[in-house]
């Protein structure tokens, strides 16, 4: 099922700028090139260069404190929201920089939605969890419809069909991180980042959102960081395994240490560090 149109009157959505378009499954999303981001002065990234490609899973793994999660960020303008956060380097989306001044970070984030490590739904009704940022957009169609079809395309409809007038706050926290991945496409983006989505979840709960990520990825991009090496070996294309150095003034930065696809990295890593990481021997 394809996900619900939005925004226009009868369900025709407006246009959008040429840059903002939807790319063939072929083409590349973003493109980050010398990325690095510091935390006040600390350097807590350190030029990061990468590609994701349109309509795949790309993973990043990597120990813990090692910028998977920063570098995340940088994709929707996240770092933005915090005081001491500075992006040095190139993130194009589209080959548009994301952090020129003329790009609206708002317009980003509905572009590229995001879902967090622990589910956040809203403290309202099921429906209202779904109906909330159509609204807010402006959607003019048939908003019962748009539910339905969101927590369809979420793998949830019949789950909460009966409970859509019920608290999310009272859904398993499986069925919230499924509803907060619905909340998040209800509007339509073109990626969805998610933050460690499965790490508070139990196996069953876990094994659901990784059959959801995969049908989804059929129709948007998404990137995942995890720590769980065998989620990346089961649901990306691609994983990017994320470490740290230590400089020769002894700061630790994070660091890109390898990309690739999913099978190479895991079975024939370029880079000894990430066969450590993966063997258990990373220090």
């Amino acid at each position: 099922m394809n996900p619900p149109s939005r925004h226009g009157p009868g369900g025709t959505p407006p246009p959008l700028p040429a840059h903002l378009a939807a790319p063939p499954p072929s083409e590349t999303v973003f493109e980050v090139g010398g990325l690095s981001v510091f935390y006040g002065g600390h350097e807590a990234v350190r030029d990061v260069n990468m590609n994701i490609g349109a309509r795949q899973i790309t993973a990043m793994i990597g120990p813990s404190g090692c910028g998977k999660s920063t570098v995340l960020r940088c994709f929707n303008r996240m770092n933005d929201l915090l005081p001491d956060a500075r992006v040095v380097g190139k993130v194009r989306y589209h080959n548009e920089d994301l952090y020129s001044r003329e790009v609206d970070p708002i317009e980003v984030r509905r572009r590229i939605g995001m879902v967090f490590q622990k589910p956040n739904p809203f403290p309202k009704s099921v429906y209202d969890n779904i109906a909330y940022g159509p609204r807010v957009g402006g959607f003019r169609g048939n908003l019962d419809d748009l539910v339905e079809e969101t927590l369809t395309h979420a793998a949830l409809w019949d789950e909460v069909k009966d409970k859509l007038r019920t608290s999310a706050l009272a859904l398993s926290g499986g069925q919230q991180q499924r509803l907060c991945i619905a909340r998040t496409i209800a509007v339509e983006p073109e990626v969805i980042l998610m933050d460690e989505p499965c790490s508070s979840l139990d196996p069953i709960a876990t094994a659901k959102i990784e059959d959801l990520m995969e049908r989804l990825a059929q129709q948007f991009t998404i990137v995942v960081v995890t720590h769980n090496m065998q989620q990346a070996a089961r649901v990306s294309e691609r994983t990017a395994f994320f470490g740290s150095e230590i400089d020769r003034d002894g700061v630790r930065h994070g660091r890109l240490i390898e990309l690739d696809e999913t099978g190479t990295l895991f079975s024939n890593p370029s880079d000894h560090r990430t066969e450590d990481y993966i063997s258990g021997r990373f220090g």
